[in-house]
């Protein structure tokens, strides 16, 4: 028996969001890591090697410590903060832009073509028209959520949680900065609560899946550290910075979600998929034996 694919425009609740987040990953893994790695990759490869050469400006007093040495001189908080310091957050944005930007143009072609397996190169034109502009607005919802942290924490989170589906409504929707703003504000209205719920537990999932794999690369640098003579801080810092390539593929997981939540509000609030099986009726043969009723 073939099994169906998944249905990207329906109303789902809490586990229905993670049960087809695993379920489209388990259907789509080869293809959806090829487009993630192959597109994505170079950002996280970039991502990584700037924060080994940072990491290794203070490789040497890290390795002092594993020792159990003390540090020859005093280290001041400001020493921590150079030009690589800003290349790693200027990467590292850059990298986290891409994954949620080729996450969601594989999603957009999956649905383009009724749930046809999205080739690379369809993945990387939608995801070429896109990155750039959402990079730019990715600084500028920083800037709002930056604005709420600091006036208080609450309306920090909120817009943390509003904004999350943001580079969804810009490329599904084609939509611009202001239009896909305030969808943003349309869509989580009465759901602003599920959906923290939700993205708190599938950020945790991230978290701790992508924490094992840090953990393991971290242990193995701490390893080479202790029992190496040679001052290999430079390499070992670059070396594991790359290794942690392997810890994004579970923000795959995370942003799944995130998008899957999407289409759950906007059908709630559109019905889009409702109205778009209503209009197929009649075309042909329809199979709706395992579509579940939705309220």
């Amino acid at each position: 028996m073939v099994e169906q694919k998944v249905e990207l425009r329906k109303v789902r609740d809490f586990s229905d969001n993670l049960n087809d987040t695993f379920l489209f990953i388990r259907q789509n893994l080869k293809p959806l890591l090829t487009a993630f790695l192959g597109i994505a990759g170079i950002f996280m490869l970039l991502s990584a090697i700037f924060s080994g050469l940072y990491q290794s400006d203070f490789g040497s007093l890290f390795e002092q410590i594993i020792r159990g040495g003390r540090p020859a001189t005093s280290q001041s908080p400001f020493q921590f903060i150079s030009a690589n310091y800003f290349l790693v957050l200027l990467f590292s944005w850059m990298n986290v832009t891409a994954m949620q930007v080729v996450i969601v143009a594989y999603m957009k072609s999956y649905e383009e073509h009724d749930g046809a397996v999205p080739v690379v190169d369809e993945v990387w034109k939608i995801f070429r028209d896109n990155y750039v502009k959402l990079f730019i607005y990715s600084v500028l919802n920083a800037m709002i959520m930056a604005i709420g942290f600091a006036l208080c924490i609450l309306p920090g989170i909120y817009f943390a949680v509003v904004l999350l589906p943001f580079p969804a409504i810009v490329m599904i929707e084609n939509l611009s900065f202001n239009a896909a703003f305030s969808r943003c504000f349309v869509i989580i209205k009465d759901n602003f609560l599920s959906s923290l719920g939700l993205y708190v537990v599938v950020y945790l999932i991230y978290s701790f899946s992508s924490g094992i794999i840090s953990a393991i690369i971290g242990g193995i640098g701490g390893l080479l550290y202790y029992f190496t003579t040679k001052d290999i801080s430079s390499t070992v810092a670059i070396f594991t910075s790359i290794l942690s390539i392997f810890s994004y593929v579970f923000y795959v997981v995370f942003f799944v979600s995130v998008v899957l939540n999407y289409y759950s509000l906007t059908e709630r609030f559109d019905g889009t998929g409702i109205l778009k099986k209503l209009d197929t009726l009649g075309d042909g043969p329809q199979n709706f034996d395992n579509i579940q009723e939705q309220y």
